[in-house]
């Protein structure tokens, strides 16, 4: 008869604790091992096929952004005509109509027509009106800081064109009397859910006709150009 060496007795008692321990874990239950794999479900529980799952709530979908908007303003502008000898201004009851676009969140892209009748205080003009009227069109970008918000302001910069001529100028005349424009300017507006009021100012430079051009190549001297600036309260409209 053999007597059993303790290496022979481990090896002999080894599959008792390998069974012990498979038949340790009772039916329907989980251990923490499988219970991590399953953090949705604790220790002990059996899923079953009926389980109910939570509802889950819908997520509305994000508000249609309003980026095309229509204006109207109306204000006055002040035209300076600076030369070597004289400098002369005037100043224009204006009005403009703008369609805007807005293809960013910041970003906005304006076109705006304007144009208006200049008064003066002189008794020599009936009811305060000349004869002079000038015509603005504009294209301009605004970059808003807030346009989200009710109140959001904007820096403007732009290029156009500005016609100053008499209210009853031929078509040459109001051709001839074209100048280019650039303008910068600064704005706020108050915004509710479509209907927006704002107050905007800018500050114009206005260059010399073609004659005037012209002339100066020649040596003539002409005005550099005009010089001004507009401000105007106005009205719009988000769609």
């Amino acid at each position: 008869m053999k007597v059993m060496t303790p290496r022979l007795m481990l090896l002999s008692i080894a599959p008792l604790f390998v069974a012990a321990s498979a038949n340790a874990q009772a039916p329907g239950e989980w251990t923490p091992e499988q219970s991590a794999a399953q953090p949705h479900h604790p220790v002990g529980y059996a899923p079953t096929s009926n389980y109910a799952q939570p509802p889950v709530a819908a997520v509305a979908p994000a508000p249609r952004a309003r980026r095309w908007s229509i204006g109207l303003n109306v204000g006055q502008t002040e035209l300076t005509a600076n030369s070597e000898y004289d400098s002369q201004s005037a100043t224009f009851d204006t009005g403009s109509l703008a369609i805007r676009y807005r293809p960013w969140r910041h970003l906005e892209l304006e076109l705006s027509f304007g144009g208006g009748s200049q008064t003066v205080d002189d008794d020599e003009y009936y009811g305060g009106e000349s004869e002079l009227a000038m015509a603005t069109g504009t294209l301009a970008a605004r970059y808003r800081f807030n346009p989200q918000r009710h109140w959001n302001w904007w820096l403007l910069a732009g290029i156009g064109g500005t016609t100053v001529a008499n209210s009853d100028a031929s078509d040459d005349e109001v051709e001839a009397a074209q100048r280019p424009h650039g303008v910068l300017g600064i704005g706020v507006e108050h915004r509710w859910t479509r209907f927006a009021v704002q107050f905007e100012l800018r500050a114009m430079a206005v260059g010399q006709t073609k004659n005037e051009m012209e002339l100066a190549d020649q040596g003539i001297m002409t005005t550099d150009g005009l010089t001004g600036g507009n401000f105007a309260f106005g009205a719009s409209y988000y769609f």
